[in-house]
Formats: C-alpha cells, structure tokens, sequence
C-alpha cells in the first residue's frame, strides 16, 4: 500500500489548524501534523521576502491527490503555496492501512472531494 507524506506552508496557525481539521473531516487526509512557526526566506515580485509560517505534514493515499491539492488551494491565502507531495518508499503496513481506512468511505474507495464522514 501507497502513503503520500504533503508539506504544506501557511502563515496563520489558526487558519492551518482550521485547514487540516476539514482536511480531516473530508477524509481527504488521515492524519495532519503542524509543526511550529518556522521563517521562510524566499523571492517574490523581485525582491527577497521574510514570513513566518507554520509548516504542515499531511499524511494521504495516491488516490487524493488532485481533490486535496484542489482543497488546499481553495483555502490557501497565497498566490503560489508550497504543495509538496512526497511518496514513501516504506511504510509499515499497519500503519498504511490505517492511513486507507481512514482516507476512504469504509469500502476501500477513496472519498475524494465527497463530504464528511463519519468516524472510522
């Protein structure tokens, strides 16, 4: 079984927290972790910026990919945001199998975009 580890960045921890629980909800992730306010050094419009973010780590299955990347941009305050998926080379299968269950509508079908449900 296939695990996509997503980073995402966001300026306001509020606004992530809010963003992983109905990421949660919609069981287009399993699991989100947001990692302490970091500083992100970067470009944009020519010169070099300075932010504060908070940075995200959203565990997923291959099959959510595009309705998730599709959520986060919906949501997200920037132009351009960091939407990194990564796939696991090894995942323990318990492990793997909790993040399906928890990821699909109970009959091993991911929920894609298809609302909330119920716990699992």
């Amino acid at each position: 079984m296939r695990v996509d580890l997503v980073v995402v960045t966001h300026p306001d921890p509020e606004a992530a927290e809010r963003l992983v629980s109905d990421l949660v909800s919609m069981r287009l992730i399993a699991c989100g972790h947001l990692l302490p306010r970091g500083t992100s050094l970067f470009f944009w419009d020519g010169s070099l910026q300075r932010e504060g973010e908070v940075t995200l780590l959203l565990k997923t299955i291959p099959e959510n990919r595009e309705p998730l990347e599709k959520a986060i941009l919906r949501e997200h305050p920037y132009q351009v945001p960091e939407i990194l998926f990564l796939a696991a080379d090894h995942v323990t299968a318990a492990y793997a199998a909790w993040v399906r269950q928890s990821c699909t509508a109970g009959d091993g079908s991911p929920t894609g975009e298809g609302g909330v449900r119920g716990p699992a």
